[in-house]
């Protein structure tokens, strides 16, 4: 028997501080429908969270979102209160690394997250609202005597805690200086004159005053027609003395995305999102910073670079006197630079060429070697080395047949090299297989050896380090997920000859036979190859034919999520929900041209589900489609161009570009003008440059066509696709007599993942209804 098939059962007593992990018998898998319950009580890794490994390896603290646990507040925006999303309903958990033995550190009470040990083990660090103020405080829990202790009452904003070296002070991020957080909301709002707001204030007028300031600056015109309000991002940096709370300001007033200890833990290093690069663009500019912990001015070591979302592509040298950092985003090589602190300008080390068939993607940050004499990237699927010296680049190593997507770190700044320091490993993704897997590379030959690859995925995880390796270099912690079981932390030694679970989180899936997945192929209508993800029933048959559930979201190729849990998400998207109530679902790719989606959309899907078809899986009378967000309109773009479906589900959608590109938050940012310009629905300019894309390409054009039954579900707070775009949905389809249901979710976001515990439930029982009496009930004429 695989050591993959023996479960740990987690038994977690929310009142108390500590529980036992004990080895479970495996539970006979039954054919039954997966409880909506079991699939919505379910306890996850904190996304975007780290997985902290204490300095003696002997114990790990991470974060775990249970997403069934009572809250005891509604803890409100993230501006007011400083808890994202991820971090509502979660815990710290420590785990024994030797003995298994888990604890609930902060025991059900308040919201938890975000855990940082100190350099000598003695502390660990954490955000927390237990104190019952509905806002984010530090916290500290003593190893040694097991107390938990508040450090300070200040309002804490950020996703970042470091501490200093001498492990006494706890870096951190928090509301500017005398603001509140009431006061913080008014004055992030990026396109209302606050000077007038404060006089309606006083006269109590409700009016509120947004500018627009005209082409001419350039600068505020592409902030103001932006989709982000980088305001968002202003705090102060502090450093906050453990024992009796008292900080000190470091950085004042500044938009600071997240920022970096030096390794002699001087000097910090962070990312100040400066504006977008143009009007429509998602593309954020940043400046690099620098400043002494000791105390001086910030240094501006390079402005307006493109770095990720995140601004967090760079890394210090070990020698804390350079910083290397890459490029990154639409059209960017992603060339990688170094940058001295002493006022140096950035120079590029790589100087990379463009290929006719280069894409624009995300590019890893660079990893320094231990010498601090090169960098090591990634690059078109391969491993590369920047000599920084010489300003030149050379590629280590590529492995046939496979694309080397991640490096793994050691202290965030270092590559991890294995014994004589001459190897490293690396993750890689089959594109073929759609697995990962890990292999070894000799850096000076430039040879791999394939160390685990078993048909599983290693980089799902939405966790802020996917990969965490021990101080001393011997053991690696990962996550590994596939079609059928999901997400857990495992460690390894390098070699991936001892690999060991470390979690069972989610225990209630082991009773139930899931549906498994394959890969299929066909060609569009133009002829281009394309795959899919299929999920069969859990009690599949060969030669027995099912309903087939088509889950769509434009531009994405929907085959990579083979080996994801749950293929499209998980809790209330999650489609074993589906496939255990005998649904066959295909997840199809949907490659999208400029200007052309709609069309693009019938030409690949359709053509998938014929292959469905073909294979004797699905059954041609009992067809539905179902998407959310961008998915949601790929659902009503398919509905209007065939009336092959009988049932149709889109969640938090829209059908008209043109109001979309339009509709403002209450900031005065407009995100959908990113979207309709340069994003997934690209047109590829503005409504007055491409007037005829924009309504070609708007589904309630053609709402006349509808023949499908369409459910439509939507949050009523949605801050992705405003909720009046649902509404023009709803009302022009009741105008024309359509058969549609409309479900509004009152304070709601965007994605149902993140609703209240009721309102998924409600979701996932509407969605299942609607489709059993559309698709299981008699054929409609």
């Amino acid at each position: 028997m695989r050591a993959s098939q023996y479960r740990l059962l987690l038994i977690l007593l929310s009142s108390l501080m500590c529980c036992a992990i004990i080895p479970g018998a495996i539970t006979a898998q039954e054919a039954k429908a997966l409880a909506v319950e079991d699939a919505l009580r379910t306890k996850q890794f904190g996304p975007l969270m780290p997985i902290a490994l204490s300095p003696d390896g002997r114990q790990l603290a991470y974060t775990v979102q249970d997403n069934g646990r009572p809250r005891p507040f509604d803890s409100g925006p993230y501006d007011r209160t400083g808890v994202p999303p991820w971090a509502l309903g979660a815990d710290i958990w420590i785990q024994d690394m030797e003995s298994g033995t888990v604890r609930n550190l902060s025991g059900g009470r308040g919201d938890n997250w975000l855990p940082a040990w100190s350099p000598d083990g003695h502390y660990l660090a954490f955000l927390s609202t237990r104190d019952g103020s509905q806002q984010a405080r530090l916290w500290v829990w003593d190893v040694a005597r097991g107390a938990l202790k508040k450090v300070t009452d200040t309002n804490m904003r950020g996703n970042k805690i470091e501490w200093t070296r001498d492990s006494q002070h706890v870096l951190i991020t928090i509301l500017p200086e005398g603001l509140s957080p009431e006061e913080y909301l008014r004055t992030i709002s990026s396109d209302i004159d606050t000077k007038e707001r404060a006089r309606s204030d006083k006269n109590g007028s409700t009016a509120v005053l947004y500018l627009g300031d005209g082409a001419a600056n350039s600068v505020k015109a592409s902030s103001r027609s932006g989709p982000f309000n980088l305001d968002r991002n202003l705090r102060d940096l502090v450093s906050v003395a453990i024992v009796d709370g008292k900080s000190r300001t470091i950085v004042r007033g500044t938009r600071i995305v997240t920022f970096l200890l030096s390794p002699d833990g001087s000097r910090i290093a962070y990312s100040i999102p400066k504006r977008l690069a143009k009007p429509g663009s998602q593309q954020i500019l940043f400046d690099l910073s620098t400043v002494e912990i000791a105390g001086d001015q910030p240094r501006i070591l390079a402005s307006d670079i493109p770095l990720d979302f995140n601004g967090d592509r760079f890394r210090w040298a070990p020698d804390s006197l350079r910083i290397s950092y890459r490029e990154s985003g639409p059209g960017m090589l992603g060339d990688c630079y170094v940058v001295a602190i002493n006022g140096n300008a950035p120079e590029n080390v790589t100087k990379l060429s463009r290929l006719a068939d280069d894409l624009p993607s995300v590019s890893p940050e660079p990893l320094w070697e231990a010498g601090g004499k090169s960098i090591f990237f990634i690059h078109r699927g391969a491993l590369w080395q920047a000599f920084v010296a010489e300003k030149r680049a050379a590629k280590v190593a590529e492995i046939p047949h496979r694309e080397i997507e991640a490096m793994i770190s050691q202290s965030e700044n270092l590559l991890w090299t294995l014994g004589d320091a001459n190897s490293t490993v690396v993750v890689t993704h089959d594109a073929a297989g759609k697995q990962d897997g890990f292999y070894k590379i000799d850096l000076r030959y430039g040879e791999s050896t394939r160390l685990l690859e078993n048909g599983q995925c290693y980089t799902c995880a939405r966790v802020s380090h996917k990969f965490t390796v021990t101080e001393d270099g011997r053991r690696l912690l990962y996550f590994r997920e596939d079609a059928q079981h999901d997400a857990d932390l495992w460690t390894s030694d390098a070699g991936f000859v001892s690999a060991r679970r470390l979690t069972d989180l989610n225990p209630q899936f082991d009773k139930y036979r899931l549906g498994s997945a394959r890969l299929i192929e066909w060609l569009s209508d133009d002829g281009q190859p394309l795959r899919g993800t299929l999920l069969l029933p859990s009690d599949y048959q060969e030669g027995v034919r099912y309903p087939l559930i088509v889950w769509v979201y434009g531009g994405l190729l929907l085959s990579n999520d083979f080996d994801h849990f749950g293929q499209a998400a998980t809790g209330p998207f999650n489609m074993q929900l589906l496939a255990t109530r005998g649904y066959a679902i295909l997840l199809p790719d949907m490659p999208l041209g400029a200007g052309t989606q709609m069309l693009d959309m019938a030409k690949t899907v359709l053509p998938g589900v014929n292959r469905v078809i073909e294979l004797g899986v699905a059954d041609p009378s009992r067809l539905g489609i179902m998407g959310h967000s961008f998915g949601g309109y790929s659902t009503l773009s398919l509905i209007v161009q065939t009336s092959r479906f009988r049932a149709a589900i889109e969640a938090s959608g829209l059908g008209d570009l043109v109001s979309s590109y339009g509709a403002m938050r209450e900031d005065g940012t407009a995100f959908g003008i990113s979207i309709e310009e340069q994003g997934p629905g690209s047109m590829g300019g503005t409504p007055w440059e491409v007037r005829d894309r924009y309504i070609a390409n708007s589904p309630v054009y053609y709402f006349d066509r509808i023949k499908t039954p369409l459910l439509m579900l939507h949050g009523t707070e949605d801050p992705t696709v405003a909720a009046f775009l649902g509404d023009e949905v709803f009302v022009d389809l009741r105008r024309l007599g359509k058969e549609i249901e409309y479900v509004r979710y009152e304070g709601e976001g965007h994605s149902p993942e993140t609703w209240k515990y009721a309102n998924q439930v409600d979701f996932c029982n509407r969605v299942i209804a609607w489709f059993d009496v559309q698709l299981k009930g008699p054929a409609k004429n």
